[in-house]
Formats: C-alpha cells, structure tokens, sequence
C-alpha cells in the first residue's frame, strides 16, 4: 500500500507540474485542449502505474531510486539540458497559442493525430518500465539490486526505448495543444539532448554493466529506428 500510496502521489505531482508548464504562462486555466490532456494523462498514469505496482513492483521502485549521487558532472549535465528539452515545448506551446502565433495552427485532424501519438509516447514508455526493472532516468548501475542487462520486449528492437517514447510524446503532446512551432522546437531539442545523453550513457554501460558491449552489436538502433 505503501508503495502504490507513493505511486499516487508522484503522479498527482507529476499533473501539477505539467498544468504549471503549460497554465502559468498564459496565466489562466481556460484552455481546453490543456485540461484534455492532462485528464489523459492522469488517467494512463493511474490506470498504467496501477498495474505496474501490481506486476512489476520493483520495477516502480526503480523509478523511485533517482541514483543523483551516483551521477557524474557530465551526466548531470547532459539530465539537466534533456529535462529543458522536454519542459520548454509545453510552455513554448501555451505561449504560442495563446500570444504569438508564429505559424498557422494544427487543424483538427492533426490534433488527433496528435493525441495518437503522445499515447504511442506514453505507452512506450510504459513499455520500457514493464521491460526493465532497472529503468531509471539517472545514469547510474544499481548493483545492490542485482542490476541485469535488458535486452528483452522493446529492448530487442532499440537500446534506449524510453527516450524514443519521450520525443513521441513531446511531438504529440505539442500537436494536440496546436502548435507547429513548439513542435519543431520540440523534435530539434529533444534528437540533439538525446544524443547527447546516449554517447554519455553508453559509455557507462559498456564498462559498467556485463554483457552491454555484445548487445550494442545485437540491436543496432538506439532510438531514432533506421537514423540513428
């Protein structure tokens, strides 16, 4: 109970920063196509976050082991610019719908279009968690806790699933709050930090983590499928 108390807390705090992002910079909460996502949103959370603390319990308390002490200054850097990379677009987007306008906005097919695929991004990324209990947003081998290579589920198809679930969601995210412009700022951040991270990252796991080296040669995508 503990666990899943922790579980509903996270992602009723998680909610609230995302209606900051994209609320406070427009300074009201009359934006419909916001208050539609962040209900999806909080509904995949608890409905996917429920199942997880069920079947995948250490895979939740994964998650909840940020390992910053474990992190080097590089990396630390490398969070922290991929962090901006996927706030900004959500306030980029509130601004430019709601102030600038800087090019002609989404219709409504590619509003839907754009729902699709920031679920796509969620549940990639649920995927991901699902697959490897070791999942975490820091860099770190948690060896305590018997840290084994995944190579299983999504895995066997890209190294770095999760972060191939965040450009998605960010992408459809930015196209369902109608903005062309926080779109293409999203896609040009997120590829550029993302590579960045996975050069740092790599390097870890292959002098880190058994058997990583050999994968690497297995499962030629990292995150962008026939790119990179």
């Amino acid at each position: 109970m503990l666990l899943y108390a922790k579980t509903l807390t996270g992602i009723g705090v998680q909610v609230a920063f995302f209606a900051a992002l994209m609320l406070l910079p427009i300074g009201t909460t009359d934006w419909p196509a916001a208050i539609i996502w962040l209900t999806v949103y909080a509904l995949l959370s608890v409905v996917l976050g429920t199942y997880l603390v069920i079947a995948r319990p250490a895979a939740v308390e994964a998650r909840m082991r940020a390992g910053r002490g474990d992190q080097t200054p590089v990396d630390r850097l490398a969070f922290a610019i991929m962090l901006v990379s996927l706030m900004l677009p959500f306030s980029v987007a509130a601004l430019d719908v709601s102030f600038w306008k800087l090019l002609p906005m989404p219709g409504a097919l590619m509003q839907v279009i754009g729902m699709a695929l920031f679920i796509a991004g969620y549940l990639i990324i649920f995927l991901s968690v699902l697959h490897n209990e070791f999942a975490a947003l820091t860099v770190h081998i948690q060896k305590e806790e018997g840290h084994v290579l995944a190579d299983s589920g999504v895995y066997g198809y890209m190294r770095h699933p999760m972060y191939a679930g965040f450009l998605v969601f960010t992408l459809g995210t930015t196209l369902w709050l109608a903005s062309y412009a926080a779109t293409a700022l999203a896609a040009i951040m997120l590829i550029a930090s993302t590579i960045y991270r996975i050069g740092i990252e790599e390097a870890t796991l292959k002098e880190k983590l058994p058997g990583y080296d050999d994968y690497m040669k297995r499962v030629k995508t990292r995150f962008l499928p026939f790119i990179y």
